[in-house]
């Protein structure tokens, strides 16, 4: 009997920690394959990156009227890279494709879109000093500025 009670013991908490560790990837995964921030680079391109939450891109979608600069983005690969990295490789895409050059004494507005005001203004901090950083090297964009606005959302109650 106590043989059989011990295997039962054993049995049980086996499918306790396999319970455990199979919720905590399902979550995981959740929150990797769900965006938490949509992040808008405006102008001409403008472009729109979903987020997760762990500031990975999940999605990219850009004016459908302009293909060009469609395929410029999709030929970037920027799915499931850091959302700095890929603003950084959008402007560098967008910069030798000559359009960056048309903001000098203009400008970018960079929007962030999330219900965690503090996450979003953290997020937007480091984007605007990554994006400076960048436009600071590039002498055919000296004269470009980035404008920045944080949007809170409202979390649904569906």
């Amino acid at each position: 009997m106590k043989k059989i009670f011990g295997f039962l013991i054993k049995f049980f908490a086996f499918i306790v920690v396999l319970s455990i560790v199979f919720s905590g990837a399902a979550y995981c995964g959740y929150l990797y394959i769900t965006p938490s921030s949509v992040i808008s680079l405006k102008g001409n391109p403008s472009i729109r990156y979903s987020v997760n939450s762990f500031n990975r891109v999940i999605k990219v979608e850009t004016d459908e009227s302009n293909i060009e600069i469609s395929n410029m983005v999709e030929d970037l690969s920027l799915n499931n890279k850091n959302i700095s990295e890929a603003v950084q490789r959008t402007l560098e895409g967008i910069s030798s494709g000559g359009y960056v050059s048309q903001y000098n004494n203009s400008g970018f507005t960079l929007s962030i879109s999330n219900q965690d005001e503090k996450k979003a203004n953290d997020l937007m901090e480091k984007l605007k000093k990554d994006v400076q950083t960048y436009l600071e090297g590039k002498s055919e964009v000296e004269n470009v500025k980035i404008e920045t606005a944080v949007n809170v959302t409202q979390k649904s109650t569906e």
